[in-house]
C-alpha cells in the first residue's frame, strides 16, 4: 500500500531542478543572440528567456511582467525587487532566478544601453530644436512637439535635461541679435513704424499692424490645429476673435469664419479618433480574452504608433491604462485555460481509477460465480490483467509526478486564498486513498482464492512499492 505521502511547503527539489534547468537553457539562447547583436532592449530580453517555456508558461510570464510594467524601454526596475517576501507571487521559489534572468539578462545589460538611448534622443531632440527655433514664438512650438516625445514622458531625467537645453536657448533668443536681425529691424522701424527717425504718436495700431498680429496668431492656431492640441488652438482662436470684435474695420470676417470651422472640423476629427481609438483597445481586449495573442498583439502595437504620431490624442498615461486592460484579459484568459484543464486532468484520473476499479470488481464477481474454462471467465480474467498492469505503474512515482503536473497549473492561477491549493491537496490524497483501497481489495481476493484455480488463472498480485 502507499505510504503517507507529506508535501514540503517550500519548492520541492523536482520543480527546483526543473526551473534551473529552464534558467540554464534560456542563458545559453540571450548569451548566443547578444554575441551577434550586441545589446537588446528589456522586451527582447524577457521574449528570448521565456521562449524556453511551454507556450502556456510562456504567455503567463510575459503577461505578469507586462502587467507590472517591467517591459518598458524606460522601466526603471529596483534590483532587489525579487529577493525577500515582499517580491511578487509569480517570481518566488523556484522560479525567482529564472525571473531574474527574464528581467535583467546576464552581465552588461540595463543602465548603460538606457544612457545610450537617452543621449540618442537627447541629441535628436536638440538638433531639432536649434534647426527650427529662430524665435519665442517658433520655439514655443518645437518645444511642445519635444516634450510630448514618448521618450520624455518615460524618462524623468532625459526630461530634465530638454527642460535645461530649453531654458538656455529661449536665454540666448532673448539676448543675442545677429548683425542682420538688427539691420532688419533699423529698417523695419525706419521705413514702416518712424519715418525719419521721429517716433509715432501713441493711438490704436493701424491696419497693417492689425493684420500682422492676426496672421502671427492665426498661424499658431494653425500649428496646434495640425497637432491635434484642442485647448491651445481654442486659446488662440479665443485671441482672433478678440482681435475681431475690437477691430471689426479692419479683420475681414471670412477669415475668421474660416478658423471658426476649422475649429469645429478638428473638435470633430478628435471625437472620432478617439472612438476609434477605443474601439480598438475593446477589440484588443476580446482578441486577448478569447485567446487571439497575434491580434491582442497587433492592436498594443498599433495603439503605440498612435502615441508616438499624436501624443495628444493619445497620451503615455491613458497608453498605460489600455495596455495593462489588454494583459489584464490575456491574464484572464490564461487563468481560464490553466482551470480547464486543471478540471480536465483531474477528471481523466478519476474516471481512470473508477475504470480500474469496476475492472476489478467486475472480474471478482465473475470468479465467484463462474468456473475458469468459461468464457465469461476467461474475457474478465484478460480485462483483470491488464487492469494489474496499470494499477502497478500508478505507485508513488506516478503519483508525485501528477502532483508536480497539477502543480504547475496551479502555479498559473491567482490564488491568493489558498483554496485552489487546497483543493488540490485534498484531490491528491483522495487519489492515494482509492488505490489504497483497490490494492487492499485485491489481496484480500487473492487471499480467499488461496490455493484455488481463480489465483492460478489470475497471477499473483504485487502492489505498488510503498515511498521510502
Amino acid at each position: 500500500m502507499y505510504a503517507p505521502h507529506r508535501r514540503s511547503r517550500g519548492p520541492s527539489s523536482a520543480a527546483a531542478g526543473r526551473w534551473r534547468a529552464y534558467a540554464c537553457r534560456a542563458e545559453r539562447a540571450l548569451l548566443r543572440y547578444l554575441s551577434s547583436a550586441g545589446q537588446a532592449e528589456p522586451e527582447t530580453v524577457a521574449r528570448l528567456v521565456a521562449s524556453v517555456l511551454s507556450p502556456r508558461l510562456r504567455r503567463n510570464l510575459l503577461a505578469r511582467l507586462g502587467r507590472a510594467g517591467w517591459l518598458e524601454p524606460g522601466a526603471r526596475i529596483p534590483f532587489d525587487v525579487l529577493d525577500g517576501s515582499g517580491g511578487p507571487r509569480f517570481a518566488r521559489g523556484a522560479r525567482r532566478e529564472f525571473v531574474r534572468l527574464a528581467l535583467f539578462g546576464p552581465a552588461g545589460q540595463g543602465l548603460p544601453q538606457r544612457d545610450r538611448h537617452r543621449m540618442v534622443v537627447y541629441q535628436q531632440l536638440c538638433a531639432e530644436i536649434m534647426r527650427s527655433a529662430v524665435d519665442e514664438a517658433s520655439l514655443a512650438r518645437v518645444v511642445n512637439t519635444a516634450m510630448n516625445h514618448p521618450d520624455v514622458h518615460s524618462d524623468a531625467e532625459l526630461a530634465s535635461m530638454l527642460r535645461a537645453f530649453i531654458a538656455e536657448r529661449q536665454a540666448s533668443l532673448r539676448t543675442l541679435r545677429t548683425p542682420d536681425e538688427i539691420h532688419s529691424e533699423r529698417e523695419h522701424t525706419s521705413k514702416l513704424q518712424h519715418g525719419f527717425d521721429l517716433p509715432r504718436a501713441a493711438g490704436p495700431p493701424t491696419r497693417d499692424e492689425v493684420l500682422d498680429t492676426f496672421s502671427r496668431v492665426r498661424r499658431e492656431f494653425q500649428s496646434h490645429a495640425s497637432q491635434y492640441e484642442a485647448q491651445r488652438a481654442l486659446a488662440a482662436l479665443a485671441r482672433l476673435r478678440e482681435l475681431r470684435s475690437r477691430f471689426p474695420v479692419h479683420v475681414p470676417v471670412d477669415a475668421l469664419q474660416a478658423c471658426e470651422e476649422q475649429y469645429d472640423k478638428l473638435l470633430k476629427d478628435i471625437g472620432v479618433y478617439r472612438r476609434q481609438i477605443k474601439e480598438l483597445s475593446e477589440q484588443g481586449a476580446a482578441a486577448a480574452l478569447a485567446g487571439d495573442t497575434e491580434r491582442a498583439t497587433w492592436v498594443m502595437r498599433r495603439l503605440e504608433a498612435v502615441h508616438r504620431l499624436l501624443p495628444t490624442l493619445l497620451p503615455a498615461e491613458q497608453l498605460a491604462t489600455l495596455r495593462r486592460e489588454i494583459l489584464t484579459r490575456a491574464t484572464e484568459y490564461e487563468q481560464h485555460v490553466a482551470a480547464m484543464q486543471l478540471r480536465q486532468r483531474k477528471h481523466e484520473v478519476i474516471v481512470q481509477i473508477k475504470s480500474l476499479g469496476a475492472t476489478v470488481h467486475r472480474f471478482h464477481m465473475i470468479a465467484a460465480r463462474c468456473v475458469p474454462e468459461s468464457a465469461e471467465y476467461q474475457q474478465a480474467e484478460q480485462e483483470y490483467r491488464e487492469a494489474l498492469q496499470v494499477i502497478r505503474g500508478l505507485n508513488t512515482e506516478w503519483l508525485s509526478s501528477l502532483l508536480l503536473e497539477l502543480e504547475a497549473l496551479v502555479d498559473e492561477l491567482e490564488d491568493p486564498t489558498g483554496q485552489t491549493q487546497t483543493q488540490l491537496d485534498a484531490f491528491i490524497t483522495n487519489v492515494r486513498t482509492a488505490l489504497n483501497r483497490l490494492c487492499i481489495e485485491i489481496r484480500a481476493h487473492q487471499q480467499r482464492a488461496a490455493g484455488g484455480a481463480g489465483v492460478a488463472s489470475a497471477g499473483s498480485f504485487t502492489p505498488p512499492p510503498a515511498a521510502s
